[in-house]
């Protein structure tokens, strides 16, 4: 399984959306800094090698966990 930078930064909107949504000082400019923050991130050359290094650390967690239950399965 390979996780897309698409994808990732869907987990991560979702994850702030669902921290703002429970904080009960929520403002949306805090929520635009932050959001824009991570789309700068991911956008520049040096953020992409930051999601590409954790697109391989979750990829291979992934992959280590499908064989583990592919494994036991089996038997």
């Amino acid at each position: 399984m390979t996780l897309t930078t698409t994808g990732l930064f869907l987990i991560v909107c979702i994850g702030l959306g669902i921290w703002f949504k429970k904080d009960s000082s929520f403002r949306r400019r805090e929520f635009l800094a932050v959001s824009l923050f991570w789309i700068f991130l991911v956008a520049t050359p040096w953020g992409a090698n930051g999601v590409q290094k954790v697109q391989d650390m979750l990829g291979n967690g992934v992959q280590s966990a499908t064989q583990t239950v592919n494994s036991v399965s089996s038997k």
